[in-house]
């Protein structure tokens, strides 16, 4: 009998960080986040979380792209063919938008990139979650009580995002 996988987390190091189980609170969950990863990585182990069956596949990726001066077109392209594979497999998806730093810099390159994948997954009918709001401050920053180096989360942060996310999951089912 094959083992039933509701989530797979696929992502870079803040996905790969997390412990999914248990802030999910569902055993059924596999993580394919790798620190470092980036959106070809991504792409070309998609087929890997594809072949998982699992019922839901929630995506973050970007920030490393990002942080490597990556052209967003390429990263954006990027993303529309991870998203297309697993939707043409029947898969659901949650695309996350992808998380701001504490560097403005790159948060500047994080909007543009977030409004690009915002337009693609509306005109695609493609749930995406946005949750900035709760990460950041007045300033447009990731807030500094939830991050450890300006770009990586703390066990607080974790916590809001699989609270978040596991209520996403839930209303996706």
């Amino acid at each position: 009998m094959k083992k039933t996988i509701e989530v797979v987390m696929l992502g870079d190091s803040l996905t790969a960080r997390g412990d999914w189980k248990k802030l999910l609170e569902n055993n059924f969950v596999i993580n394919l986040g790798i620190d470092g990863d980036n959106t070809l990585g991504v792409l070309n182990k998609v087929n890997q979380a594809i072949e998982l069956e699992p019922k839901i596949i929630c995506l973050m990726i970007g920030i490393n792209d990002l942080c490597l001066s990556v052209p967003l077109e390429k990263i954006f392209d990027n993303y529309k063919k991870i998203v297309d594979r697993i939707v043409k497999k029947n898969i659901k998806i949650i695309v996350q938008a992808v998380l701001l730093t504490q560097m403005p810099a790159v948060n500047k390159k994080v909007h543009k990139l977030n409004n690009m994948i915002k337009e693609y997954c509306e005109s695609n009918n493609i749930k995406m979650i946005d949750f900035n709001y709760a990460f950041s401050n007045e300033k447009g920053l990731l807030k500094e009580d939830l991050t450890t180096d300006g770009l990586h989360l703390g066990q607080k942060a974790y916590k809001v995002w699989g609270y978040k996310l596991k209520n996403s999951i839930l209303q996706t089912n």
